[in-house]
């Protein structure tokens, strides 16, 4: 009884410590749990997969093909037939068997475009597989560090409603001893009421980022998760040339316009092999004969096989063919005009794409720079509320200061300690976007 029990608290423990693991993350973990378990990421390298089949499909257009077929013919004359074999029953039915391989030699360059161009539909793929990474990198950074500024922002509210709830009973004890007007009782009370107020709309959105979180990563959303980790500013300096030329390197965007341009130039390359002949290698094999077997002679019938088949038994037969399409009212052609005017079209989106790039490289490392900025402001404005607040506290328990003045104080220390939060976790989200827009993926944000 003694072990069973031991082995049943041990069970619990580790239940316990499993699931405390399972259900905690931090930005790291549960990024790289998104880009296990994200279904877009999921449905991305589906799409990837498929596109490699359809490489590999396009490279056995290279090969030979090998068709075979049997037939079964009932002769219309079959009674001729039987008054020419002097009454002898003779079997109406004709079985035909073949067997063709075709190797294609040349088919104006049809296929080797097809086949390039399938190459470049799997990198291309690869790529949209790589941008969708990112984006689900940044969507999860974006959702954890909005979690954690939703977390501090309730703890802040938790102060800013003991902070009133104080202010409340202060004003209450010198109205009660009559140091103190009732209206610095109501205006005290009211203040408790919009900080509370503060704090359910702050636990609610600590709940709903929660739950968009957790569907990021492939959880229930009504799971009570628990992600972990601070919102400290992490340093990054990098110049614009730096940052364009990295991003010119390494951002999916980019070339996956520049694959778009060549899959449009092998498409070209396709419409003007339609102007060229194209030659096939052909070996045929047919047999036939009077029963199913295909490959008996009618010799075992003792009469001559030439009344009854005009055709040989058996033959094979080596041969080239060569087919040329002569006319088909300018519908090659238009196709051919078509393509290039495709490729005309994704030239210029690929200079656009360049464009984008470098302008989306300027204006976030612009908005790092300001989130930074901010976050220095806002810590000097934070100092500067919790001075004023102390200060105004003092004068108020002294009967130096008013009441409006002491919630206007309150007021203002809460407003600079969600305006801090709100600073540090901008200046987060600010850097995770900064690397979306050098392709870059950073589970921890890390610049090292």
């Amino acid at each position: 009884m003694k072990k069973l029990s031991l082995f049943a608290l041990c069970f619990a423990l580790l239940g316990t410590q499993a699931f405390a693991a399972e259900s905690t993350y931090t930005m790291e973990e549960a990024v790289k749990k998104a880009l296990v378990d994200n279904r877009s990421i999921i449905s991305a390298q589906k799409s990837s997969e498929a596109s490699k089949s359809a490489l590999y499909s396009a490279r056995g257009a290279f090969g030979p093909s090998v068709n075979a077929s049997y037939g079964i013919t009932r002769d219309s004359l079959s009674n001729f037939q039987e008054t020419l074999s002097l009454g002898r029953d003779w079997d109406e039915t004709t079985y035909s068997f073949g067997v063709q391989v075709r190797q294609p030699l040349f088919q104006g360059f049809q296929l080797l475009n097809q086949a390039q161009k399938a190459k470049l539909q799997s990198e291309y793929d690869d790529l949209q597989l790589f941008k969708t990474n990112i984006y689900i990198v940044n969507q999860v950074q974006t959702a954890f560090l909005q979690y954690l500024m939703a977390e501090e922002s309730v703890i802040s509210a938790q102060k800013a409603v003991a902070r009133a709830d104080e202010q409340r009973s202060i004003a209450t004890e010198g109205y009660q001893v009559g140091i103190r007007p009732k209206i610095d009782v109501l205006q005290a009370e009211y203040e408790l009421s919009s900080s509370e107020a503060k704090l359910i709309e702050n636990e609610n959105n600590l709940n709903s980022v929660r739950a968009k979180l957790n569907s990021l990563l492939n959880l229930p959303v009504e799971k009570d998760i628990n992600y972990v980790g601070k919102l400290d500013s992490i340093p990054y300096s990098i110049t614009f040339e730096e940052a364009v030329k990295k991003a010119f390197a390494q951002l999916p965007d980019v070339k996956m316009a520049e694959k778009s341009m060549n899959m449009a130039e092998k498409d070209m390359g396709i419409a003007l092999g339609t102007f060229l002949p194209k030659i096939d290698g052909i070996i045929q094999y047919v047999s036939t004969g009077s029963n199913w077997k295909a490959n008996e002679t009618l010799k075992s019938y003792q009469y001559d096989p030439s009344l009854y088949l005009t055709s040989p038994l058996e033959n094979t037969t080596i041969g080239l063919q060569a087919t040329m399409n002569v006319f088909n009212s300018g519908q090659d052609f238009f196709k051919v005009r078509q393509a290039k005017h495709s490729v005309d079209a994704l030239k210029a989106q690929v200079e656009l794409a360049y464009n984008n790039a470098a302008l989306n490289v300027k204006v976030c490392l612009l908005q790092l720079q300001d989130a930074l900025r901010t976050v220095d402001v806002s810590a000097r404005a934070l100092d500067s509320a919790r001075q004023f607040y102390d200060d105004a506290k003092t004068r108020y328990e002294y009967q130096i200061g008013t009441n409006l003045e002491m919630l206007t104080a309150q007021s203002d220390l809460a407003d600079a300690e969600l305006a801090y939060i709100s600073a540090k976790a901008n200046y987060l989200i600010s850097l995770s976007n900064l690397y979306v827009s050098l392709g870059k993926i950073k589970p921890n944000l890390n610049a090292q």
